[in-house]
């Protein structure tokens, strides 16, 4: 593999990337139009990955064969242990000298746990968890929060910048992860923070733009504001910009991060009960901003003299 020296005359690492999700689609493109040599795994429909330029493996041993570095990018804690461990999974093809890049959001005991069992085969795993959504990703915009061995980080720096313009080294392995915890606990109490100031002005005539347009001018000013407003308005209704089930999915293992630590995250435990509700409620599949507009709207009491507002303001 290319040594740490990024030289315009060394070659590209050959990258693998399992996991052709909505997120890890977009990081293979990004790979892919950065002339990086990208084979893909996914269970289903691996030949639409050729028709962007990348190269279909049959199994995650078979990525490993072609591949120099290897992003996963995972739902869960089982699709991680088929994916290194399983009957093809990446051990069963692992040499020394490759490095996972394991960007998806899961209990740091489980990742040090594959870590561990890489390592047993020479292969290096990072812990790499992404901040932001496919459309972030897309734009290489979504944050990646690298934690690691610092050999490890600078031969994947290349690829890291092949798919994001953002990233940041945090240090000890699990930092990563950490990180990530806290970003998308900040980012639950955001949008219900944003949701409630949607809910409030809706009542009195305010519309989402006048809101994200006027608070964001001064100290109150949120991100949040100005990217829900226009799915709340309804302009942009049809953009999912935050699936709810998909940070709900989480959840559990931020909670049990934050009880480990012996945090107070009032403001967390609201969100979360909240999410808990829309998904109860059957929205799982909105952005994130409707569905608590929704749950709020709900369990508002009448508003005597409530200005008429356009629907599709509401």
């Amino acid at each position: 593999m290319p040594s740490t020296d990024n030289a315009d005359h060394l070659p590209k690492p050959r990258v693998g990337c399992i996991g052709l999700g909505r997120l890890g689609w977009q990081l293979a493109a990004n790979l892919i139009a950065s002339g990086f040599e990208v084979s893909g795994y996914r269970r289903r429909a691996r030949e639409e990955f050729a028709g962007i330029g990348g190269r279909p493996a049959a199994s995650p041993a078979a990525l490993a064969v072609s591949s120099d570095v290897i992003i996963t990018c995972l739902p869960d804690e089982h699709a991680l242990e088929d994916v290194i461990g399983g009957p093809t999974g990446l051990l069963g093809a692992a040499r020394p000298g490759q490095i996972v890049v394991e960007v998806s959001t899961l209990a740091i005991a489980e990742k040090e746990r594959q870590r561990d069992r890489l390592a047993l085969a020479g292969v290096a795993m990072l812990d790499c968890p992404l901040s932001g959504n496919p459309e972030f990703a897309r734009a290489r915009q979504a944050v990646a929060f690298i934690s690691g061995d610092a050999g490890a980080i600078a031969r994947a720096r290349p690829v890291i910048a092949g798919f994001t313009n953002r990233a940041v080294e945090l240090g000890t392995f699990g930092n990563g992860s950490r990180m990530k915890y806290l970003a998308n606990m900040l980012l639950a109490v955001h949008c219900m923070a944003a949701a409630e100031a949607f809910n409030a002005g809706a009542r009195v005539g305010l519309t989402p733009e006048m809101i994200a347009e006027a608070l964001n001018m001064g100290a109150a000013a949120s991100r949040q504001l100005a990217i829900r407003a226009p799915v709340v308005s309804g302009a942009k209704a049809g953009q999912l910009r935050g699936n709810t089930g998909a940070p709900h999915s989480e959840f559990p293992t931020i909670a049990e991060f934050l009880r480990s630590i012996g945090a107070a995250t009032p403001l967390f435990d609201t969100a979360q009960q909240h999410y808990e509700a829309s998904i109860a409620a059957g929205h799982g599949g909105l952005d994130t901003s409707m569905i608590y507009t929704a749950i709020l709207r709900t369990n508002s009491t009448p508003h005597p003299a409530t200005p008429p507002v356009n629907p599709g303001n509401a």
